[in-house]
């Protein structure tokens, strides 16, 4: 089970339903919106990629497999812009 974590570095702040991360070395911001909010509030707890899946099947009763592979692709992303790293 994969596990990340907030970088040291980047800060976030929740607007409305979304949630704005600031790279603190790069100057560089993002915007997740409100499922991309949802993930980072669990990989902040804590949470392993499988549990985060699981957690957001019963917030948004959607399909698991969708879930998954849509909270993958972003993990990925957010681990290249150095965003969060593996725990």
């Amino acid at each position: 089970m994969t596990t990340f974590r907030p970088h040291p570095s980047v800060v976030s702040t929740e607007v409305e339903d979304t949630i704005v991360l600031l790279h603190l070395d790069t100057k560089r911001y993002f915007t997740l919106n409100s499922t991309g909010a949802a993930i980072w509030k669990h990989l902040s707890q804590g949470k392993a990629e499988d549990d985060i899946v699981s957690a957001l099947t019963e917030e948004y009763d959607a399909d698991a497999s969708r879930l998954a592979a849509s909270a993958r692709r972003l993990l990925e992303q957010l681990e290249k812009a150095a965003l969060i790293e593996r725990a």
